[in-house]
């Protein structure tokens, strides 16, 4: 597993929502761990941001997200 460079999860996490509002469209779970995650993203993370999120009540910002999955992937990688 590769080690994810801050700023360039950020870009790509900006990058896919500026996209998805420019096409007026929402994004998926999957989408947005891929743009943070890149090769290391799977159904399974995926599966523990979308319960994480939906635990979540009220507006998230983009950075509350990449530390969220962020975390999510040290603690599973720290479990194995």
């Amino acid at each position: 597993m590769s080690e994810v460079d801050r700023s360039e999860a950020m870009d790509r996490l900006e990058s896919l929502f500026a996209e998805s509002k420019a096409n007026n469209e929402g994004t998926g779970i999957p989408k947005i761990v891929e743009a943070v995650l890149g090769e290391d993203a799977d159904e399974e993370i995926s599966e523990m941001v979308l319960m994480a999120m939906e635990s979540r009540s009220g507006s998230i910002t983009n950075e509350e997200i990449l530390d969220g999955i962020l975390k999510l992937q040290e603690w599973r990688l720290d479990q194995s």
